[in-house]
């Protein structure tokens, strides 16, 4: 592996060996940007070991891509947006067999998108997902026509628009949360329960306690909450029909044991009556909610990032926090070790005063005798 310069501080060439074979990129920019791609290369290639090769089917990129067009691709609303999509996989992956199509090559059709052709963030990612549709349909459906049975476009890491944002709820914010759910749990001026207030009271509590996210929380299902255990089932599709687990705190695990079931729903948070969309969200009720809490640029999503972060700052572990949000790849929960350090920093007082326990009591006595004889003289 080696970084050339071709242009100080424009271009850079990133080599690497892969299956044998000497491969190269381009990258346009700086030297930082180009050592990250070179990290995501080595990653790729020590990693990418996803593919079931079957070296005698030759099926090219090209017909993988008619396929798909004609079979999901021409029938989305955004038929006309994604053609243009699918032919810049063409022009760029068309000529190679799929079963050439390994993780390193989407990340390099992804790194073109985002380092050459600089598009949006993102515009990026809409690429991106139409990508990762064909390639998830190449690896199940037409598996035995293309040659590969997992989907390479799970080894890539894609920047997402908000990955830089790190807006949580500080103690206050979330205290004035609560304070804001329990004055909205009873009708005005009674004592009965308001049915639409609860919903949105039990879909923050569980956003804010567990991490999982607001798609994730419409499809529980009461079966999922296991009491006795402390714990709670996420069967998000995740690959190959896995579940992960979330804790169940016992202030949390009452919170729903006081919400009424729907009769005939295994759903804890059915769509309301009259629904017309398949699509559950409570986006007015939300934004409600946060004006009574006096909480400003804050999104549902936030709340995720607010369990994290505090997980995190209360001292715990990167990889299981990664477990918890059910993160395909650690890289995207990295962004909340930088918040755990800087917690550390910021209670390097409370180490201290641990350590100094450690000491003589006499010495103590004396140590603090002397600070308080400073501040008398500073008087």
């Amino acid at each position: 592996m080696s970084i050339t310069v071709v242009e100080e501080d424009r271009l850079y060439k990133v080599r690497w060996r892969e299956g044998g074979r000497a491969r190269s990129v381009l990258v346009h920019g700086t030297l930082k940007l180009a050592e990250k791609i070179e990290r995501k290369k080595l990653t790729l290639r020590d990693e990418n070991r996803h593919l079931d090769v079957k070296k005698e089917i030759n099926y090219r990129m090209d017909d993988l891509l008619d396929l798909y067009w004609k079979q999901y691709g021409v029938k989305k609303k955004s038929a006309d947006r994604e053609k243009s999509i699918v032919e810049g996989i063409r022009a760029q992956l068309g000529r190679m067999f799929v079963r050439e199509v390994d993780g390193m090559v989407v990340q390099e059709w992804y790194d073109n998108l985002t380092d050459v052709r600089e598009l949006a963030v993102n515009t990026a990612e809409r690429h991106f997902h139409v990508m990762h549709h064909m390639m998830r349909k190449a690896s199940t459906v037409w598996a035995k026509v293309t040659g590969i049975d997992r989907n390479p476009a799970d080894q890539v890491e894609v920047e997402h628009l908000d990955d830089s944002r790190k807006r949580y709820l500080s103690e206050e914010e979330l205290l004035r949360l609560k304070i804001a759910l329990d004055e909205r749990m009873y009708r005005k001026g009674t004592k009965d329960i308001n049915r639409t207030k609860l919903r949105m009271r039990l879909l923050v509590l569980i956003a804010v306690g567990t991490g999982m996210r607001r798609g994730e929380i419409f499809r529980l299902e009461w079966r999922d909450i296991l009491y006795n255990e402390g714990l709670i089932v996420v069967r998000a599709k995740l690959k190959k029909g896995k579940i992960r687990y979330v804790p169940l705190q016992p202030e949390l695990a009452e919170e729903i044991q006081r919400y009424p079931a729907v009769l005939g729903e295994d759903r804890i948070l059915p769509p309301e009556p009259g629904a017309t969309s398949g699509r559950q969200r409570a986006d007015k009720s939300f934004a409600d909610l946060l004006d009574r809490a006096d909480i400003r640029e804050f999104r549902f999503h936030d709340l995720r990032h607010t369990f994290a972060s505090w997980y995190m700052m209360s001292g715990g572990d990167l990889y299981e926090l990664s477990k918890l949000l059910g993160h395909s790849n650690i890289k995207m929960t990295e962004r909340y070790a930088e918040l755990a350090q800087a917690h550390i920093i910021k209670t390097g007082s409370v180490s201290r005063e641990v350590w100094s326990k450690l000491e003589p009591k006499s010495k103590r006595e004396g140590e603090e005798e002397a600070v308080s004889g400073k501040k008398e003289r500073r008087a």
